[in-house]
């Protein structure tokens, strides 16, 4: 966690939204609880990581700062019980605020605990009472005379219990903002979304009833959509869940998805972030990460659907078809890397569109959709100018079903420059005709065996 940092890497430029939330956390806006709100796959956890590091690196207000990972959390169905542990983590076993906060806490904990545990068997007792075998009905009578008797004490122990819980959780919420008098409590809680629903609710409620104290704030990292299918789980379908969410917190920050790149365009977060990730493979070697072709692929498709979490399991495509590859198989690694990974975002994003090509069942219309294209005229336009896209169309243009490309006179002059520029020198091995890439070429062969090679594997999605 504390390797993660902005500094060492921020390739969607969210150091100033970090910044952003830091502020408002300083100030003397009530912001707390807030939601910090990402789809999956998009980065929250190592957003979330970067943010606390942030904050501890400069730090004038002193705060201690705890994450919780509310999945690893779900299986011990305790949130106020985890929550509580982080916050006394901070300090030594030995130290006395640690002591005095845990002394508070303990009797709320044991007395919640306590009611769960006798309203189950109250509920059990009354609706299983007629369920008991008959070799014990001797005596039932005495229980069925004594059931009046019986239920006043419990309702009236249990009216104790909870005079006695509101008693002891003002205490515990005393106790908590003492403890946050000195030094302000900071807690991000990751991973909501994944838990349980019924567990999701719990910590929910939690917040809103215990840690909703002066200098304790709390930050959700979720996807607050989910979160909201979470709560209709456990409501019913019927539920108003945008607004049950929201009465429990006061801001969302959402985490874009697109940032500038170096041109100061706008661009998808999940196209630097596949540079990125191929960069950092251990199993792709140098003249492979250093085809600036494949860089061309994410920027022509349509990856609005596809999370970061998508853009790994794509390299991890990659990686496996590097380890499954046939050296036989490849004459021009140009080419045949820009097909590795364009079949390779063809699997994760349309694994069907994967399968009609390979029975020779795909419409152009849909391929050209999924490329978000027209159809390309050779030579009236200028395919030089997006060299790697125009390769895609014109090499696919064999395997889809109608037109993706429309020839001309003189188009295979315009192909051989693009096989040029492509492999920086005049190679025509492509075996080039005037209305594209020949049937016979190596390069069909190459598909099918990349292909194979895919469907011999299912990454897990």
């Amino acid at each position: 966690m504390k390797e993660l940092t902005f500094s060492s890497r921020d390739e969607f430029t969210r150091k100033p939204i970090a910044e952003k939330i830091i502020k408002l956390l300083d100030s003397d806006i009530d912001v707390s609880p807030l939601i910090i709100d990402g789809k999956w796959g998009t980065g929250k956890t190592e957003f979330c990581f970067k943010l606390k590091n942030l904050i501890e690196a400069d730090n004038p207000n002193d705060y201690k700062v705890g994450y919780v990972n509310a999945f690893q959390a779900d299986h011990a169905n305790e949130p106020l019980l985890t929550l509580i542990a982080e916050v006394a983590s901070f300090y030594d076993e030995k130290d006395d605020k640690r002591k005095n906060f845990i002394k508070n806490a303990v009797p709320y904990l044991r007395l919640i605990s306590g009611i769960g545990l006798k309203a189950g068997l109250g509920f059990a007792f009354g609706r299983y009472a007629a369920d008991i075998p008959d070799a014990l009905a001797d005596g039932m009578e005495e229980i069925k005379d004594g059931s009046k008797s019986l239920i006043d004490q419990s309702l009236e122990s249990m009216i104790k219990d909870q005079v006695e819980a509101e008693k002891n959780l003002s205490t515990l919420r005393n106790a908590l903002s003492d403890i946050a008098s000195t030094n302000p409590i900071i807690l991000l809680i990751d991973e909501l979304d994944r838990c349980r629903p019924d567990f999701a609710v719990m910590m929910l409620e939690t917040i809103k009833h215990v840690f909703d104290v002066k200098n304790v704030q709390i930050i959700l990292i979720t996807n607050a959509e989910q979160l909201k299918a979470t709560i209709k789980h456990s409501y019913g379908s019927e539920t108003d869940s945008h607004s049950y969410l929201y009465k429990f917190f006061k801001y969302q920050i959402k985490l874009p998805t697109t940032s500038k790149d170096a041109d100061n365009q706008m661009a998808q977060n999940n196209v630097a972030y596949f540079k990125t990730i191929m960069q950092d493979s251990e199993v792709i070697l140098h003249n492979f990460k250093n085809n600036e072709f494949i860089y061309d692929i994410p920027t022509f498709l349509d990856l609005s659907k596809l999370s970061l979490r998508n853009i790994e399991q794509i390299v991890r495509c990659i990686e496996t078809l590097i380890i499954f590859e046939d050296k036989d198989k490849s004459k021009f690694l140009v080419l045949d890397q820009i097909i590795m990974v364009f079949l390779s975002f063809v699997y994760i994003t349309d694994k069907k569109l994967l399968m009609n090509l390979i029975n020779k069942e795909l419409m152009a219309s849909d391929f050209l959709n999924f490329m978000d294209s027209g159809i390309l005229t050779i030579p009236d336009d200028n395919i030089l100018n997006n060299a790697t896209k125009s390769f895609v169309l014109i090499l696919f243009s064999k395997l889809v079903r109608n037109q993706v490309i429309s020839v001309k006179s003189s188009s295979g002059v315009e192909i051989q420059k693009l096989a040029q520029k492509i492999l920086n020198g005049p190679h025509y091995d492509l075996l080039i005709d005037n209305n594209g890439i020949n049937s016979d070429s190596y390069l069909y062969s190459y598909i099918e065996h990349t292909i194979n090679n895919l469907l011999l594997f299912d990454i897990v999605k």
